[in-house]
């Protein structure tokens, strides 16, 4: 991870033994919004370029503490945006 904007917590994967955990901000050179399930070691990132949610960087950022995979998105005066894995 190069870059935070915004760090939350969310609940655990199946079988993790780490909450996972969401960013808003830059790996390896990319910005976008990210989720790890191992502690931050590692960073799958759950946007891509065409789906920016109001920006390239968004300042709120949590994760559901009952549904794994669901993030909660805020910022930039467009309320709350919510999404789930497919």
């Amino acid at each position: 991870m190069e870059q935070a904007a915004a760090v939350g917590f969310g609940k655990a994967a199946p079988g993790a033994g780490y909450q996972a955990l969401y960013l808003s901000g830059k790996v390896k050179g990319v910005t976008g919004l990210f989720r790890s399930t191992d502690g931050g070691s590692t960073w799958v990132r759950i946007n891509d370029d065409q789906h920016q949610f109001g920006g390239s960087i968004v300042n709120l950022i949590s994760g559901d503490p009952d549904v794994y995979g669901r993030v909660y998105l805020g910022g930039y005066g467009r309320g709350v945006v919510y999404g789930d894995p497919s």
